[in-house]
């Protein structure tokens, strides 16, 4: 879901650190509703709790506001040069957007890993999938820019030449419909997809029974109290 598609106060919920989401989410759900903008408010809980890796491209984003305006401006003029006739240009474009990615990953990198731990290659790689992704595309290298990323983006990594179409050649009959090889990538892309779905809805299933283990657990201590409690004052009767 793109952050253009949904009302100005989800932006807010994009940097809540994820145990924190869904109850932010619910209230920001009830003050639209209470405002009377009942359709904002179906759109904004429909908004999937986004992973640590988005929470924290977004706060690095934040954090850094200058760095992922420099990623931004810098992914444009790779674009702009890649195919020109300054190849100086051409080099210094991409040294500028991989020393903005890097400062943006080593800030982002601070928000996966555990308390006093390093963070794992691992969520290394997905952070800077995810840098490259977003700066390789028109709407995500705006919400880059925002620190409003929504989910984590197809990890395709960003390549000088992502977009260009080549010029047909004269006189060479192009096959149609897509190779094989297309099909196979579209097919794992697609799987990714898939899995990043059921990934996101096996994290929500396990943020609702954590909070409801903690729910029982306080009810629990309640209950405990109230029978000590209650025996206490027998005991002095008895």
């Amino acid at each position: 879901m793109s952050i253009d598609a949904l009302p100005e106060e989800a932006e807010k919920l994009l940097a809540v650190p994820p145990d924190e989401f869904v109850s932010r989410r619910a209230g920001l759900v009830r003050e639209l509703r209470d405002a009377g903008r009942a359709e904002e408010a179906a759109t904004l809980a429909g908004l999937r709790k986004p992973s640590v890796v988005v929470f924290a491209v977004n706060r690095a984003a934040r954090a850094r506001p200058k760095a992922a305006r420099a990623a931004a401006d810098a992914a444009l003029r790779v674009k702009e040069t890649q195919l020109g006739s300054e190849p100086d240009a051409f080099k210094k474009a991409v040294s500028e957007l991989e020393d903005a990615l890097d400062l943006l990953a080593e800030v982002a990198v601070t928000h996966v890993a555990p308390r006093e731990k390093t963070a794992s290659d691992a969520m290394r790689r997905r952070v800077r999938d995810l840098l490259r992704s977003a700066v390789a595309a028109d709407d995500a290298r705006q919400a880059l820019v925002r620190g409003a990323l929504t989910e984590e983006l197809e990890a395709v990594g960003f390549s000088p030449f992502a977009g260009m179409v080549a010029a047909p050649v004269k006189g060479v009959r192009r096959k149609s419909g897509p190779s094989r090889a297309v099909q196979q990538e579209a097919k794992r892309r697609e799987r990714v997809r898939a899995l990043r779905d059921e990934l996101a809805e096996a994290e929500r299933q396990l943020e609702e029974a954590v909070q409801a283990q903690r729910t029982a657990e306080r009810e629990r201590a309640s209950a405990e109290r109230a029978v000590s409690a209650l025996r206490a004052k027998l005991e002095r009767l008895d």
